[in-house]
Protein backbone atom coordinates (compact mmCIF):
# COMPACT_ATOMS: atom_id res chain seq x y z
CA UNK A 1 0.00 0.00 0.00
CA UNK A 2 3.07 2.19 0.57
CA UNK A 3 4.41 1.60 -2.30
CA UNK A 4 1.02 1.98 -4.31
CA UNK A 5 0.46 5.13 -2.26
CA UNK A 6 4.19 6.57 -3.11
CA UNK A 7 4.02 6.04 -6.70
CA UNK A 8 0.91 8.04 -6.72
CA UNK A 9 2.44 11.19 -5.20
CA UNK A 10 5.18 10.80 -7.84
CA UNK A 11 2.96 11.23 -10.70
CA UNK A 12 1.17 14.08 -9.12
CA UNK A 13 4.45 15.90 -8.41
CA UNK A 14 5.27 15.32 -11.77
CA UNK A 15 2.81 16.23 -13.49
CA UNK A 16 2.33 19.55 -11.05
CA UNK A 17 5.73 20.30 -12.01
CA UNK A 18 5.39 19.60 -16.04
CA UNK A 19 2.33 22.08 -16.33
CA UNK A 20 3.91 24.22 -13.72
CA UNK A 21 6.77 24.69 -16.26
CA UNK A 22 5.18 24.61 -19.29
CA UNK A 23 3.61 26.75 -21.80
CA UNK A 24 0.36 27.99 -22.43
CA UNK A 25 1.15 30.44 -24.82
CA UNK A 26 3.07 28.26 -27.13
CA UNK A 27 0.85 25.12 -26.58
CA UNK A 28 -2.61 27.26 -27.81
CA UNK A 29 -0.68 30.60 -29.57
CA UNK A 30 1.65 28.71 -31.02
CA UNK A 31 5.36 30.52 -32.60
CA UNK A 32 3.85 30.93 -36.07
CA UNK A 33 0.76 32.54 -37.36
CA UNK A 34 -0.93 32.05 -40.59
CA UNK A 35 -1.13 35.76 -42.19
CA UNK A 36 -3.53 35.38 -46.03
CA UNK A 37 -2.70 38.16 -48.22
CA UNK A 38 -4.69 39.06 -50.90
CA UNK A 39 -3.52 41.47 -53.68
CA UNK A 40 -7.32 42.51 -55.69
CA UNK A 41 -4.64 43.47 -58.59
CA UNK A 42 -4.50 40.43 -60.96
CA UNK A 43 -1.40 39.03 -61.90
CA UNK A 44 0.43 40.75 -58.55
CA UNK A 45 3.86 39.18 -56.99
CA UNK A 46 3.46 38.87 -53.44
CA UNK A 47 7.05 38.53 -51.51
CA UNK A 48 7.55 38.53 -47.49
CA UNK A 49 10.84 39.48 -46.47
CA UNK A 50 12.08 39.35 -49.69
CA UNK A 51 11.28 35.73 -50.76
CA UNK A 52 8.73 35.65 -53.27
CA UNK A 53 5.72 33.16 -52.17
CA UNK A 54 3.16 33.76 -54.99
CA UNK A 55 0.92 35.73 -56.91
CA UNK A 56 -2.80 37.16 -56.14
CA UNK A 57 -3.13 35.39 -52.90
CA UNK A 58 -1.17 33.59 -51.05
CA UNK A 59 -0.97 32.28 -46.85
CA UNK A 60 2.35 32.72 -44.73
CA UNK A 61 2.90 31.33 -41.76
CA UNK A 62 4.96 33.97 -40.07
CA UNK A 63 7.18 33.40 -36.95
CA UNK A 64 5.30 35.95 -33.98
CA UNK A 65 9.14 36.29 -32.48
CA UNK A 66 10.23 38.65 -35.14
CA UNK A 67 8.59 41.86 -37.58
CA UNK A 68 8.32 40.82 -41.14
CA UNK A 69 7.79 42.75 -44.30
CA UNK A 70 4.97 41.84 -47.28
CA UNK A 71 6.22 43.79 -50.81
CA UNK A 72 3.38 43.47 -53.50
CA UNK A 73 3.93 44.74 -57.00
CA UNK A 74 3.08 44.84 -60.23
CA UNK A 75 5.06 46.02 -63.82
CA UNK A 76 3.05 49.61 -64.26
CA UNK A 77 1.54 49.77 -61.06
CA UNK A 78 2.93 50.65 -57.73
CA UNK A 79 4.38 48.74 -55.12
CA UNK A 80 3.09 48.49 -51.72
CA UNK A 81 5.24 47.95 -49.02
CA UNK A 82 3.22 46.51 -45.23
CA UNK A 83 5.23 46.31 -42.48
CA UNK A 84 3.97 43.52 -40.08
CA UNK A 85 4.72 44.19 -36.58
CA UNK A 86 5.25 41.81 -33.67
CA UNK A 87 2.94 43.15 -30.56
CA UNK A 88 3.53 41.69 -26.69
CA UNK A 89 -0.34 40.48 -26.08
CA UNK A 90 -0.77 41.67 -22.11
CA UNK A 91 -2.87 38.81 -21.51
CA UNK A 92 -0.16 35.65 -22.32
CA UNK A 93 2.22 37.55 -19.46
CA UNK A 94 0.02 38.02 -17.14
CA UNK A 95 -0.98 34.65 -16.89
CA UNK A 96 2.25 33.53 -16.72
CA UNK A 97 3.58 35.92 -14.31
CA UNK A 98 0.66 34.82 -11.91
CA UNK A 99 -0.10 30.92 -12.68
CA UNK A 100 2.76 29.86 -14.86
CA UNK A 101 5.76 31.31 -14.16
CA UNK A 102 7.81 28.53 -15.89
CA UNK A 103 6.54 30.00 -18.89
CA UNK A 104 8.91 32.89 -19.09
CA UNK A 105 11.61 31.00 -20.24
CA UNK A 106 9.76 29.77 -23.56
CA UNK A 107 6.86 32.13 -24.26
CA UNK A 108 9.44 35.36 -24.80
CA UNK A 109 11.95 33.57 -26.94
CA UNK A 110 9.25 32.05 -29.45
CA UNK A 111 7.37 34.90 -29.66
CA UNK A 112 4.19 32.77 -28.06
CA UNK A 113 2.78 35.92 -25.85
CA UNK A 114 3.23 37.98 -29.28
CA UNK A 115 0.50 38.66 -32.08
CA UNK A 116 1.19 39.87 -35.47
CA UNK A 117 -0.69 43.34 -36.61
CA UNK A 118 -2.23 43.50 -39.32
CA UNK A 119 -2.93 39.91 -39.38
CA UNK A 120 -4.43 39.75 -43.14
CA UNK A 121 -3.53 41.78 -45.80
CA UNK A 122 -5.37 42.44 -48.61
CA UNK A 123 -4.92 45.71 -51.14
CA UNK A 124 -5.48 46.85 -54.47
CA UNK A 125 -2.32 48.64 -56.83
CA UNK A 126 -2.32 52.17 -57.85
CA UNK A 127 -1.62 52.52 -61.31
CA UNK A 128 1.34 54.04 -62.13
CA UNK A 129 0.82 57.79 -63.66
Amino acid sequence: MKNKIKKISLVAVATVLTLSTSSCALMFNGSRKDVPIRSMTEGSQIYVNGELKGTDAVNVKLRRNSNHTIMIKKEGYKTQIIPVTKHADAGWIVFDALINWGAFLTDPTTGAWNSLEPDSVTVELEKEK
